[in-house]
């Protein structure tokens, strides 16, 4: 398990259950980033803590989802819950913290950038990285864009990454 996962499980495993439905209630109304869909409700009014954070997880990636539960944890008054979910979870984005592994590693360079495409990537950075010669220099070329990039182009290369390679992803976050 990951980090925020982790850290996601037990702020929410520390709620009574007045709190937890309290939770989810303002979880559905809560402003959303671009790109990301609501849970729905039928399904979230019916989930346990470990379910709860298993759909945040699934439907927001890690980062965003401890954001998130944070920002409702917040909103619910219970900022020293919110302040320790942060803290937790503020390990290195897999992104970051995968860097070396993946540059050597990642071989469907022009799935991940399709997917990136108009989403994390201009044209013309697509088309640069395109034009290294292999792998790993495309993924050295793609990674220099990083910098710029905010959490959610960082989730969007991992959930790229996860559609297209996900092995290598299971063996980087089991390692």
């Amino acid at each position: 398990m990951g980090c925020s996962r982790d850290a996601i499980l037990d702020a929410l495993e520390d709620l009574t259950t007045e709190e937890l439905k309290k939770f989810k209630l303002k979880l559905l109304s809560v402003p959303l980033r671009e790109g990301y869909g609501r849970l729905p409700r039928g399904a979230l009014l019916q989930m346990d803590a470990v379910d709860l954070t298993d759909k945040l997880v699934s439907c927001y990636l890690e980062a965003y989802a401890a954001e998130l539960t944070a920002l409702v944890l917040r909103d619910m008054g219970m900022q020293e819950t919110a302040d320790r979910l942060q803290k937790a979870s503020q390990a290195p984005h897999f992104m970051d913290q995968y860097r070396e592994a993946l540059i050597k590693r990642v071989t469907n360079v022009d799935g991940v950038l399709d997917a990136l495409y108009g989403k994390a990537l201009t044209e013309e950075q697509y088309q640069a990285v395109r034009a290294e010669a292999t792998n790993p220099a495309k993924m050295r070329k793609l990674f220099s864009f990083a910098p710029a990039w905010n959490l959610t182009c960082k989730d969007l290369l991992l959930q790229a990454l996860k559609d297209t390679q996900p092995y290598l992803v299971d063996d980087l976050e089991k390692s």
